[in-house]
């Protein structure tokens, strides 16, 4: 089945009271125009994906949902602010400008002046890891009039630009530690009512003013990677790790063989693709336990070993922190949440 992103509206008798000032038009506006609508193919009707109106500026989506298919679009330049907030599944934002891959865990700062609409957005792998994340979609000016300082700090380098030379700008790093409680709140509501309804809103605004009171813990990107060779370099690493997580390189190895010093590719690496090697490495040990888990009747102990782990316990405890469920649960069909 499909589901497709669901507006929710305050109800009846609630809006007056939570946004005296309506949502402005213009921004709805350009919101709609910023990418097409989100859907997925999913299994389990319980998904989520739905979108709150819940400041006359922004705009917050949450999406919960085991994805069949991966959803792409064109994200084009709307003067928009998103703060994305990724706890599992991947995002890929590229053009001609370079690309930005997003893994789990990560905390992304982006904004597409008008005239860049240089950028394709893919997000989801099908059928193989849990889409779970949380968007604010700022208006730029909104956020700095009600942001004050702190905004201006954490847009400081996020230079507004016209044309179509305009590229985007973005600053990606580890989650915000302070925001993890407030987005396991909203991933885990059921807006059921009223009074679920201003919760949802009263944590995205909290989710803002978390974000911002720790803006400088963002890591600060300088920009797109601009250098072609470094580039299929560290495509070149992300190749092999994907040959070989089970019993990966050492960090020495990979970076004589690709040609990169160890801390550059460390760094590259993680700027790039929103994730460390080591990371990278355990994701897709835990991905491919999981596959083997839903689709054959090898052991668990059996299944640990082929994903790269000499010891069960290791892996149980590995497999249950990544996808909040034990090998054994997953085995018997329990869906994976995070």
């Amino acid at each position: 089945m499909e589901i497709a992103e669901s507006w929710l509206s305050p109800p009846a008798g609630v809006g007056a009271a939570q946004m005296p000032v309506p949502p402005d038009q213009a921004f709805m506006r350009r919101y709609a125009a910023y990418r097409d609508r989100l859907r997925f193919n999913v299994a389990d009707p319980a998904n989520r994906c739905d979108t709150y109106v819940v400041s006359p500026g922004m705009v917050m989506a949450v999406v919960d949902v085991g994805c069949k298919n991966e959803f792409a679009s064109r994200l084009s330049g709307q003067d928009i602010v998103e703060f994305h907030y990724r706890l599992s599944g991947s995002l890929v934002l590229a053009g001609q400008w370079g690309e930005v891959s997003v893994g789990e865990a990560s905390c992304l700062l982006w904004y597409q002046p008008v005239g860049c609409d240089d950028v394709a957005e893919r997000l989801g792998v099908p059928d193989r890891l849990r889409e779970t994340w949380v968007s604010l979609y700022c208006d730029r000016h909104w956020l700095q009039g009600v942001g004050g300082a702190e905004v201006g700090r954490l847009l400081a380098g996020l230079a507004e630009g016209h044309g179509s030379t305009a590229t985007p700008q973005f600053r990606l790093g580890e989650q915000i530690a302070a925001t993890l409680p407030v987005l396991r709140d909203i991933v885990g509501l059921e807006c059921r009512d009223g009074i679920d309804w201003l919760y949802a809103i009263g944590k995205a605004h909290e989710l803002l003013h978390v974000t911002l009171r720790n803006g400088r813990l963002i890591g600060a990107s300088p920009g797109p990677v601009r250098n072609e060779r470094d580039l299929r370099r560290l495509a070149q690493v992300r190749g092999i790790l994907d040959q070989s997580f089970v019993a990966p390189p050492t960090l020495a190895a990979l970076a004589r063989r690709v040609g990169l010093n160890p801390a550059k590719l460390c760094a590259g690496f993680r700027r790039h693709y929103g994730e460390t090697t080591s990371g990278y490495v355990r994701r897709l040990r835990l991905e491919h336990a999981q596959a083997l888990l839903s689709g054959t009747d090898l052991q668990v102990r059996e299944i640990a070993r082929q994903s790269g782990y000499r010891h069960h316990s290791t892996f149980t405890a590995a497999y249950r922190q990544h996808f909040g469920v034990s090998p054994k649960r997953t085995r018997h069909g329990v869906s994976q949440v995070n």
